[in-house]
């Protein structure tokens, strides 16, 4: 594997996104540091040497040119520390909207770079999610037929994803399908020139299996930009591996036994909500709130529980029957729990802070002013636990509203333990 400053950078349409790369890249071997917004100094911030850097930005359900600007000023930061390739990551259930951001981001970046084609691999199978014939499945259902269609503000009502990618975009939008994948990496590559040929700017590729993820990366490992789901990174991951050796994970370090536990949920995925209900059932308190005012008063709530038992859950996570249909009520929870655990750290109540949902993440941690983060360990595909490295040394844990077992919480905290000992 060709030596360089930097192995690979990414840049992440959601915290949570970027906290899935980098958990995978973690587990592959790879040192993984997560910044959060765009690097004023990437070197100084965020330079890993040998390693991975996630930009994670909060641009999946922003205004477009928002999302183009802020995408561009992240690439133009990652390109200071000379990364080998570059991947615009974004949600493996691939969460937009018919004028959604992924398609124009990938079009800015490409022209940015120079580059004429790319892929688009959201595929994750080891979560469930695979793609056929441009069609992106869950857990065997269709996308739009799954209960990730009730998104609150990015729902999924096609799971035509050439249809749906082609409708954000100017650029021609192709596809390798699953056949020319299952022929091997030459033929992707073959396929790949034969649809840039045809003017195809954005390649969408089939992906049912972890080896299928492996061919496709075998095909675009040289490709200097890739976008897609955290499961071609880990497939990537593999090869860098397989071609130099990247060693085990890094070594967690050993953490204090820290103050208390501040759980905040604010997804309304079937996954948290079922999360939620075990987390009850094992007799766990949780505040459950209706309404954003009952956030912003929940910090006497937090200081008793964690007073009491050490760990405070509050969520606001509903069915799609019981939910906010308003944006502007989910920005107002988001906004809610931020200041929530902002004064609970600054109270100094709690130091591990949990959160489910990728817009509540991104309220949370900017609410925390955490600039960077390593990761320290893998509590399911796709989240990480992380440690802030300015110095408060907040483990946070970030989890994407689908991701993890009926038992996350626990699972966690269990995580966090081990890292104790």
């Amino acid at each position: 594997m060709p030596a360089g400053p930097l192995q690979f950078a990414a840049i992440a349409d959601d915290y949570t996104g970027a906290s899935d790369l980098a958990g995978m890249l973690h587990l592959a071997g790879v040192p993984a540091v997560q910044v959060f917004g765009v690097p004023e100094d990437p070197v100084e911030e965020a330079g890993v040497a040998g390693g991975a850097v996630i930009v994670a930005l909060k641009t999946r359900s922003a205004p477009r040119e928002e999302a183009v600007e802020l995408s561009l000023r992240a690439l133009r930061q990652l390109r200071k520390l000379d990364p080998r390739q570059v991947q615009f990551k974004y949600c493996s259930t691939f969460d937009s909207t018919p004028r959604g951001n992924i398609g124009p981001v990938t079009e800015a970046l490409l022209d940015a770079m120079g580059v004429a084609c790319t892929v688009a691999v959201p595929a994750l199978p080891v979560n469930g999610r695979t793609q056929y014939l441009g069609h992106l499945f869950v857990e065997g259902r269709l996308l739009a037929e799954s209960p990730l269609r009730d998104h609150p503000l990015n729902p999924m009502t096609d799971s035509n994803l050439v249809r749906w990618l082609a409708g954000q975009t100017s650029a021609r939008v192709g596809l390798v399908p699953l056949p020319v994948v299952l022929a091997g990496p030459g033929e992707i590559q073959r396929v790949l020139r034969e649809l840039e040929c045809q003017g195809v700017r954005i390649a969408l590729v089939d992906a049912v299996t972890d080896a299928d993820l492996d061919a496709i990366a075998a095909a675009v490992a040289d490709m200097p930009l890739i976008t897609g789901g955290s499961g071609i990174t880990l497939a990537l991951a593999r090869l860098w591996q397989r071609q130099g050796g990247l060693g085990s994970p890094p070594a967690a370090p050993r953490l204090p036994r820290g103050r208390g536990t501040l759980i905040l949920a604010g997804s309304c995925s079937a996954a948290t909500l079922e999360q939620l209900d075990r987390w009850e059932a094992a007799g766990h308190a949780i505040l459950r709130v209706c309404e954003p005012a009952q956030v912003a008063s929940a910090a006497g709530y937090a200081r008793a529980e964690i007073a009491r038992t050490g760990i405070a859950t509050i969520a606001s996570s509903a069915t799609p029957s019981r939910r906010h249909a308003d944006p502007q009520a989910a920005r107002a929870f988001e906004t809610a729990f931020g200041g929530l655990a902002a004064q609970v750290v600054r109270e100094e109540l709690a130091d591990n802070i949990i959160v489910a949902g990728g817009e509540t993440s991104g309220a949370v941690v900017d609410a925390l002013a955490v600039k960077a983060a390593r990761v320290v360990g893998l509590v399911a595909p796709g989240v990480p636990s992380l440690l802030s490295l300015d110095g408060r040394g907040l483990w946070l844990v970030l989890k994407s509203g689908n991701f993890g077992g009926p038992d996350f919480f626990a699972d966690a905290l269990r995580q966090r333990e081990e890292l104790c000992n």
